[in-house]
Formats: structure tokens, C-alpha cells, sequence
């Protein structure tokens, strides 16, 4: 249970709908609470989709293109714990509150609105569909696979609710909130991005060793 606890929570943070509520504020500025809530409904269903997709599509694909594990690990761990630097590092931009202007945008251009640049780049990032396919192949029975996809879902809907009390939660945390948990967030990003990249190390330095050998 604990291993599945670290992967919610693992996602969560390289997800981090926190960071991504200005954003949403910016986007859904001066739209009805109504397709503000569709935003981010459709939002969270494209994660959803894109993650469950990249779970069962990924490792084939990687066999495909003649991947090792051990090459995503690495790869996939310098990309993650450049990420989380950057996280760290990076100077946060004020979050505004979305004004009550409202204006008048195409349903169709609403919804798309959830799509992208919400779901795709700003909250799904190759960090994350790296992290879906590590541990799609770390579990190699069906439950397990279907233990992940109810994470991703959980995951999901915890970024459905983050958008829908955008307004609440950037009042109540504040700009300084904000950047502190936002660099918290990329702390244990950057702890997940180290131990993918030993991980990776395991494998691939016996494998140099024998080959020098």
C-alpha cells in the first residue's frame, strides 16, 4: 500500500496542479463558473487519458524502438530531476484571481481550452509519461496495472478539484504559499529523479563492467 501511496504521490508532484492554477486563472478569466468547472472537468479527463494511454502503449512502444529499461531510467531521470531544479529555482509569478468580466468564447473553444495548454504541455510533461511507463513496468500482473490506472484516476480528479477551487485555494495560500509548496513539490521530484537514475546505474554498470571485461 505504501509503494502505491509513493506513486499518487510521486504523480501528484511532477503533475503539480498547484503550480499550474495561474494558468488556469489566466485561461478561464471572464468565463462562466459553469464552463470554468468544464475546463477543468475535460482538463482532468485528458490527463487521465494521456496517462492510461502512455500505462499500456509505452513498454511496447520502447521494445519497438529497441529500448532498454535502463535507458529510460537514466534518461528519464535526468529529465525529472532537471524538472525539479527547476522547480526549485525558478522565481514563481503572481497568482491572480480570475476578475468577474465575463466574456463570450466558442463551447467547442472552451472545452478545447481543458485540452491544451492545460492538460498538454502544462500539466502533462514528458517527466510524467516517463514516470507512467517506469512504473507500468514495474508491475507485471493485470490488477497491478489496474491498481495504477485507479491512482492515475485518483491523481486525475485530485487535479479536477484543485482547478474548481482555484480562486479558494491561491486566496487562502497566497503567492509565498504557493512558492513554498510549489519548491517542496520539486524537492520530491528531485528525490523520485535520483533514485530512477541509481536505479538505472544498478543496470547498466554491470552490463559496461562485463563489456570492458
Amino acid at each position: 500500500m505504501s509503494n502505491y501511496l509513493q506513486i499518487f504521490i510521486s504523480l501528484f508532484s511532477i503533475l503539480n496542479p498547484i503550480l499550474a492554477i495561474t494558468i488556469y486563472l489566466d485561461v478561464t478569466n471572464g468565463l462562466k463558473n459553469s464552463e470554468k468547472r468544464s475546463v477543468a472537468i475535460v482538463c482532468g479527463a485528458s490527463v487521465f487519458g494521456i496517462l492510461t494511454a502512455f500505462l499500456f502503449v509505452g513498454q511496447p512502444l520502447m521494445a519497438v524502438l529497441g529500448l532498454h529499461d535502463y535507458s529510460l531510467q537514466l534518461a528519464g531521470g535526468v529529465v525529472v530531476l532537471l524538472i525539479g531544479i527547476f522547480m526549485i529555482m525558478k522565481p514563481s509569478d503572481k497568482v491572480e484571481e480570475g476578475k468577474s468580466t465575463e466574456k463570450t468564447i466558442n463551447p467547442n473553444r472552451i472545452k478545447s481550452l481543458g485540452i491544451s495548454p492545460l492538460a498538454l504541455p502544462m500539466i502533462v510533461g514528458p517527466a510524467a509519461i516517463v514516470m507512467v511507463i517506469l512504473y507500468g513496468q514495474q508491475e507485471h500482473t493485470v490488477l497491478g496495472k489496474f491498481l495504477i490506472v485507479g491512482i492515475l484516476g485518483l491523481v486525475s480528479i485530485s487535479v479536477i478539484v484543485v482547478f474548481m477551487l482555484a480562486n479558494y485555494i491561491a486566496r487562502a495560500l497566497g503567492d509565498i504559499g504557493i512558492i513554498v509548496l510549489t519548491k517542496l513539490m520539486g524537492l520530491i521530484i528531485a528525490a523520485i529523479a535520483c533514485e530512477m537514475i541509481v536505479s538505472g546505474l544498478k543496470s547498466v554498470v554491470p552490463i559496461l563492467v562485463h563489456t570492458v571485461n
